[in-house]
């Protein structure tokens, strides 16, 4: 342990070897995969059953269409109200952004977009080199004391748009489960079928 510690190439080697032994030991579990199969009845009735089965499972997803288009007519207007109320709010938030763009932001001065001291775009004095390079003191291109750094810079507030509006209210309020799926199940079962969960491996199976 001595010689080790004195020697540190050596000590570095068998760390990564220690590593790469660890890595080669790292065991990835299985991913598994819950499916369902149905088995349908072979009897005359339950045949004659599963017709009805598939007449309710229409008439669920009809219902679930009408009531899906019901809701798209009743948020219409009430996703013009928020999107009216969304432009109020962006045209306040414009003109603040407007005036801070317009007289700065605080702390290292105006907002000059790379002119430097006494308003030339090379530093102080106008000079390319020297005291006030574009890159030093004076406040260049985009560093010194001249005018607001970018790292300082502020987004424009977003626009807001009227499909957004509806498309979150649609998300909220219309993307519902109908449940025809359940329907459809029970009835099948009670005609004689069969619902088989089986579990599979998708991943890392073992051998």
């Amino acid at each position: 342990m001595k010689f080790m510690g004195t020697n540190p190439v050596k000590r570095a080697i068998v760390l990564i070897n220690l590593v790469g032994g660890l890595a080669g030991c790292t065991v990835f579990s299985p991913r598994y995969q819950i499916t369902h199969r149905y088995e349908p009845p072979t009897d005359p009735a339950g045949i004659v059953c599963l017709e009805k089965c598939t007449q309710k499972l229409e008439m669920c997803q009809q219902s679930c269409q009408s009531t899906y288009q019901a809701c798209l007519k009743r948020i219409e207007p009430l996703a013009e109200e928020r999107y009216r109320k969304a432009v109020e709010r962006y045209d306040d938030e414009l003109d603040t952004y407007r005036r801070r763009m317009q007289f700065g932001y605080s702390g290292w001065g105006r907002a000059t977009l790379g002119w430097g001291m006494g308003g030339y775009p090379w530093g102080w004095g106008g000079y390319p080199w020297g005291w006030g390079s574009p890159w030093g003191w004076g406040g260049g291109p985009y560093y010194g004391l001249g005018y607001s750094s970018p790292f300082f810079y502020q987004q424009p507030p977003l626009r807001p748009n009227r499909m957004r509006e509806f498309d979150r209210l649609r998300y909220q309020q219309c993307e519902v489960e109908c449940g025809c799926q359940s329907v459809q199940d029970a009835c099948f079962l009670g005609c004689g079928g069969r619902k088989i969960i089986e579990e599979r491996c998708i991943a890392n199976c073992p051998k």
